[in-house]
């Protein structure tokens, strides 16, 4: 387990003295610059890969050098001292994200398409990993992986970024039930698989506010009226929002908050336009929230301090 302290407020608060300080001052030093050095190793790698993959672009190319690149770091985490584990676990996320890749590559090289299938094994690939190597980016990965089967997605062209949920409702439906099993899932296991569960709820959270966006916007093809998704996401959020607030959910809070307002700012902007009066109240109700939201975090922090709050 790591803990982050801030040892000069330590030292100031008295809770250490000066050889203490220096002794830890001089430890974090140390393991910063074995970071360094673990990162920029990995990087380089990485980068060699994928310029290697650029130079000759195939699913085949994509594959064997991810596989090269995870095998890499399998050695590392195996044979080596535990100062090379962030370079091991660079190459090992970066060799499996090539390997996920190219699957789901190789099934448009040769059919022009994407399947279930392609899409299912990097999700189990993702996962499986996520769960071997404690990553919560994986984990993180393998959830928003898991949303493509439902046609969410991104892209790019022309200078221009675009985000699709194709069927808002279900994905709300979904995503809903899986954040709420995983969150449920993450108070019965040991810390570190709780942690990959937080975080696939988390983003599981993030997908269902997404979902309610788009389809507060543009309704969906099963249920049209988009007034019903503005209704339904603020009722979410509200409620949410307050057990959140009672089960100290602080990471819940906040992001309910930004997406709250992402929320209002879409109405206010699709009811009034780009006025100069609405950009005005607009600014100042927007000035106001996130003074709100710096008050209750700072509120938060005083509490926990004070040992009057462990979530």
């Amino acid at each position: 387990m790591k803990i982050v302290l801030n040892i000069k407020e330590l030292l100031e608060e008295g809770q250490i003295d000066q050889t203490e300080y220096d002794k830890l001052l001089l430890l974090s030093k140390r393991q910063t610059t074995s970071l360094a050095f673990n990162l920029l190793l990995g990087l380089g790698i990485v980068a060699t890969s994928i310029g290697a993959i650029a130079l000759a672009p195939s699913p085949y190319s994509c594959f064997i050098f991810g596989l090269i690149v995870s095998v890499i770091g399998l050695l590392f985490k195996i044979k080596a001292s535990d100062q090379w584990i962030v370079l091991s676990i660079t190459c090992l996320i970066s060799g499996l994200l090539m390997v996920s890749t190219a699957i789901v590559w190789f099934e448009d090289y040769w059919f022009q398409t994407t399947t279930y299938r392609s899409i299912s094994i990097m999700i189990f690939i993702l996962g499986f990993s996520a769960y071997f190597l404690k990553s919560n980016l994986l984990s993180a990965l393998s959830i928003l992986s898991l949303s493509a089967l439902l046609s969410v997605g991104v892209g790019y062209k022309f200078a221009s970024y675009f985000i699709w949920v194709e069927y808002p409702l279900l994905t709300i439906i979904n995503f809903s039930i899986l954040a709420i099993c995983l969150y449920s899932l993450s108070k019965k296991v040991n810390v570190d698989d709780e942690k990959l569960l937080l975080t696939g709820s988390r983003v599981s959270v993030l997908l269902v506010n997404l979902g309610f966006w788009i389809g507060s916007l543009w309704g969906d093809i099963w249920l049209e009226p988009a007034y019903f998704f503005s209704i339904t996401w603020a009722l979410a959020i509200l409620g949410t929002g307050f057990w959140a607030w009672k089960a100290n959910r602080v990471w819940l809070i906040n992001v309910l908050g930004v997406f709250g307002s992402v929320h209002f700012y879409t109405q206010w902007f699709e009811t009034l336009g780009a006025q100069p009066g609405s950009l005005f109240f607009g600014g100042v109700i927007a000035v106001g929230i996130a003074i709100l939201f710096k008050r209750f975090n700072h509120n938060l922090k005083m509490e926990i301090k004070d040992n009057k709050l462990f979530k």
